[in-house]
């Protein structure tokens, strides 16, 4: 099998995986120890799944992952190319990406830590998580969407806090009705804004 190849297969299944985890559900991420807001919701859309696989793709991003999720993606359809990096550097980069996508299934599942305003060489994130498996990094456009993943805790110790609550609510619901981690009676008193059921 070619390296191609099981890129391919990789990415169809880390779509699914990715669908299960993100695409269906919304999170609230809580720290008291914050400071640039007081929670954070990641609101993922399927669109946001191709930054995740490394890849390069001429296919609009939702179509990319319609064909990741149906399994129809085919070679023709990515390559390794990206202005200003070596094929190389890229094929790494993939490579560590198809071990941890199989990753985010456990994600919201272990214990979180997290990072404002994230930077790793030039990638640059508004928040980044991590289980110590795998560092996801958000962009900010008022709910975070995934922007990177990248191998172990990346984060800088220095100004890395605990998540001490995270909510979950299915996609297109108004209140957080599942909690995930955490005791949400002290954070319903000081947000009282926030839907939660």
């Amino acid at each position: 099998m070619t390296f191609k190849e099981r890129v391919r297969i990789e990415i169809i299944k880390g779509a699914a995986i990715y669908k299960r985890v993100f695409a269906d559900y919304d999170y609230l991420i809580y720290s008291k120890n914050f400071k640039n807001k007081p929670y954070y919701i990641i609101c993922a859309a399927e669109d946001n799944y191709s930054h995740l696989t490394g890849v390069n793709s001429i296919l609009p991003a939702q179509v990319f992952f319609d064909k990741c999720l149906d399994g129809s993606l085919c070679e023709a359809d990515f390559d390794f190319i990206s202005k200003g990096r070596s094929v190389k550097e890229i094929i790494g980069s993939v490579r560590r990406k198809i071990q941890m996508l199989p990753l985010l299934d456990s994600i919201f599942q272990m214990k979180l830590q997290a990072e404002e305003d994230f930077v790793k060489g030039k990638t640059s994130c508004s928040l980044a998580t991590t289980d110590n498996a795998i560092t996801i990094g958000f962009a900010d456009m008022a709910l975070l969407r995934p922007k990177t993943l990248l191998k172990s805790n990346v984060l800088n110790p220095g100004n890395t806090v605990d998540i001490t609550l995270i909510l979950r609510r299915s996609k297109g619901c108004e209140k957080f009705n599942t909690i995930i981690q955490g005791n949400a009676e002290e954070f319903r008193k000081n947000f009282s804004d926030q839907n939660i059921h």
